[in-house]
């Protein structure tokens, strides 16, 4: 198996994996308790989030794909599993990441209005006011202290595939973006994806309660190079993010 960017063809195969990867998740379930009676309306809702992101401002997606050498080859390569990295700050490389074509611009207003025309509109599946709830419960600044950074914010293997190293190898593809860069790697697990953050190295540096009994743990990674560069260790998985620290040059 090896790691590529994501290209447009992927984008299909990418939903479907969406779809399988978070069928069961506790927070999805509480935010679409009725995705279960409209599963294309849910379905919708996956497939234009996917696009958004492959346009997405400062967004860099990646997957794992099967090769010829491993045992289940298919005689063609097959996507089993992808993430999405958010390049975050106002630094020389946060711009050079948010460097973009002028279609994606035109595409992103356009996939905007799409979602909200669907939400307002359409979607069944999802329940508004959990929605609003946990849109207004949030918050998107969690790491104030660490402006430069390179944020995982979607991981997915499918069932299928799950424990055979793929989410490894995807999050040591981010970690190995991060360190490159010299910043810290920060993500929001969710209550499945903790342990595999535990063993990468990620330490806690924040927990808040969402909606619905919803656990939600804020992590940052930081290189050994730079080991103490963003956070102060604390006990076990957790750590304390420094006063505000400027990127590395």
């Amino acid at each position: 198996m090896r790691v590529r960017s994501i290209n447009r063809e992927d984008l299909p195969q990418i939903a479907a994996i969406t779809l399988q990867a978070f069928r069961d998740d506790e927070l999805n379930a509480w935010l679409f308790p009725h995705k279960g009676e409209h599963p294309e309306d849910f379905r919708k809702f996956i497939s234009i989030r996917i696009r958004s992101r492959a346009v997405g401002w400062g967004q860099h997606g990646f997957v794992v794909v099967t090769e010829e050498s491993d045992p289940d080859w298919t005689s063609k390569p097959e996507i089993v599993g992808y993430a999405y990295l958010l390049r975050c700050g106002e630094d020389e490389g946060a711009k050079k990441w948010r460097a973009e074509p002028w279609f994606n611009k035109i595409e992103r207003k356009l996939l905007d209005w799409e979602k909200w025309y669907d939400f307002r509109f359409i979607d069944r599946a999802s329940d508004p006011q959990r929605i609003a709830r946990y849109m207004s419960l949030t918050s998107w600044e969690a790491f104030p202290a660490l402006d430069s950074r390179w944020h995982l914010s979607i991981l997915a293997v499918p069932p299928k595939h799950q424990r055979r190293g793929i989410g490894n190898m995807l999050v040591e593809h981010g970690q190995k973006i991060a360190a490159d860069d010299a910043l810290p790697l920060t993500l929001e697990s969710s209550v499945v994806g903790r342990k595999l953050y535990f063993n990468r190295g990620f330490k806690v540096v924040g927990e808040r309660r969402i909606p619905g009994e919803y656990d939600d743990l804020m992590m940052v990674w930081e290189s050994e190079a730079l080991k103490g560069r963003w956070l102060d260790e604390s006990e076990g998985n957790k750590a304390i993010v420094k006063a505000v620290v400027q990127a590395a040059s």
